[in-house]
């Protein structure tokens, strides 16, 4: 096989440091090279059970099972694995070894995953540091090859857990940490650099975080405060989907539930690369209770909109008007359920623009803001337009 890997990571694949660190900026390529690093493991070495954790288990079917399953596609080794959609599972035809995927909320699945030799923990910022103890006491004991817990993560608040775990105050020397930032990834695409480029021009401190990766807490954020919640409410006076299309940037779907003046967001879909055809088609098998929900999608794409309606789905054009839309949600009290880790990581990366200056503009930086666009459009029937004015010269007689 022949794989393409940036440089940077070339001693993280053949290190073997019992933990293993990739952070930094986004866009770097941290999360493919772990998923890399499992692949050619689990082909490689034997006996080997890998398992891939997040946070929330929802999580890990939109982000890492479609990763894995893209990189071993690229590589033209489908006919290596059989995998298994509904447990989210691999296991390599060659010599039995295993990839099981769980989330840290989905106790009972992970109960019954034992014989550990390797583990990836993704988001690792979403995990607290006793659930990172407990995945190290799952790697105890002898095997034929080293035993690495990779964790991958983009650091955003010097508050979390991680900075002093990993960074400042490492419990242990048998440690592997690397930081990198999308100026290290060669494969990435000219419109992802043409956005940073416009990041760091239009707002420097939230470059110096978001895009490398540094430590701090962002200012000017547009929604300052919000609620964590379990589930979404079971009473509820109003409830919408909110779509914003999307395939370099992600293609977002979210639910909303109004309650007097609490709203509740829940997130529904959110990946990138997958074309609208293909997001109606996965819709149409796992939310299909959504078609008799009235929805909203990007007017300036009234073409997708059709095939959302062909489909079956009420989904009408979204008002786009962007600072009354803003304002329609801040006048809500924000829930946002614990599955929905894209709209909370948006959301805490939703700033204003600044001028030359840094001072804030009533624009938002367009960046991390495909699941804020789709909240808003599912607002349209909330949304109240500007009233016009007129202005009037007088002439004295």
């Amino acid at each position: 096989m022949k794989l393409k890997v940036a440089k940077v990571f070339k001693e993280f694949l053949t290190c073997q440091n019992k933990h293993a660190v990739l952070y930094g900026g986004a866009g770097s390529g941290k999360s493919y090279t772990a998923a890399q690093k499992i692949i050619i493991r689990t082909l490689s070495e034997t006996p080997h059970r890998f398992l891939v954790v997040r946070k929330v288990a929802k999580t890990l079917r939109i982000s890492v099972f479609n990763l894995l399953k893209k990189i071993i596609s690229d590589l033209d080794l489908d006919s290596e694995f059989k995998i298994n959609e509904t447990n989210m599972s691999f296991e390599c035809k060659l010599n039995g070894n295993q990839i099981i995927l769980s989330g840290l909320d989905d106790r009972e699945k992970l109960k019954s995953i034992f014989d550990i030799t390797g583990i990836w923990a993704e988001e690792a910022t979403d995990l607290e540091r006793k659930d990172y103890e407990q995945l190290n006491l799952r790697l105890r004991g002898k095997t034929a090859n080293y035993k690495q817990i990779i964790s991958t993560f983009n650091p955003v608040s010097a508050e979390n857990w991680v900075k002093k775990y990993f960074i400042d105050e490492p419990p242990t020397d048998d440690m592997y940490v690397l930081k990198t930032t999308y100026l290290d990834n060669p494969f990435i695409d000219e419109e992802y650099e043409k956005t940073m480029r416009e990041i760091k021009k239009t707002n420097p401190h939230y470059y110096k975080i978001y895009a490398l990766g540094g430590w701090g807490t962002l200012e000017g954020l547009i929604y300052e405060d919000y609620e964590t919640v379990d589930e979404m409410p079971e009473y509820f006076e109003d409830e919408f989907i909110g779509i914003d299309f999307g395939y370099n940037h992600p293609f977002a779907i979210v639910h909303i539930r109004i309650d007097k003046r609490d709203l509740y967001v829940d997130e529904l879909f959110y990946d990138r690369k997958w074309d609208n055809p293909k997001v109606v088609e996965w819709a149409l098998k796992n939310i299909p209770w959504a078609k008799r929900i009235r929805g909203f999608g990007d007017s300036a794409r009234p073409d997708l909109i059709s095939e959302w309606q062909d489909a079956g789905f009420d989904i009408q054009k979204a008002n786009k008007s962007v600072f009354e839309g803003i304002n329609t949600v801040k006048s809500f009290n924000i829930h946002i359920t614990k599955r929905s880790t894209n709209i909370r990581k948006e959301i805490g990366l939703y700033v204003w623009k600044t001028d030359k200056n840094e001072k804030s503009l009533d624009e938002p930086l367009k960046a991390n803001d495909d699941a804020m666009d789709a909240i808003r459009y599912s607002l349209t029937p909330y949304i109240k337009k500007s009233g016009k004015t007129k202005s009037f010269k007088l002439e004295w007689l």
